[in-house]
């Protein structure tokens, strides 16, 4: 697991992972791409990005699901197709 970054709130740290995820789907779209195949390419070689809080002890953060945002983004991406 690569480590992005440190951020002071979630949202910073949510934002981070948004942008790791649209990087990755935008570089790899192609025109006339659907989104079910977009997606599968970001299931197979993207970065899926979790939300760790570090304090009394160390927790993934389930606020921010990177599969629900890709599906999604790949849908707006690929034009709904």
């Amino acid at each position: 697991m690569r480590q992005i970054g440190e951020y002071g709130t979630l949202d910073e740290a949510i934002a981070a992972a948004k942008r790791t995820i649209d990087f990755f789907l935008f570089r790899e779209f192609k025109a006339g791409m659907s989104s079910k195949a977009l997606f599968s390419r970001y299931e197979e070689r993207g970065e899926h990005p979790s939300i760790f809080r570090d304090d009394d002890k160390t927790i993934d953060v389930q606020r921010f699901n990177h599969l629900d945002y890709a599906g999604s983004r790949c849908s707006e991406i690929c034009g709904g197709r």
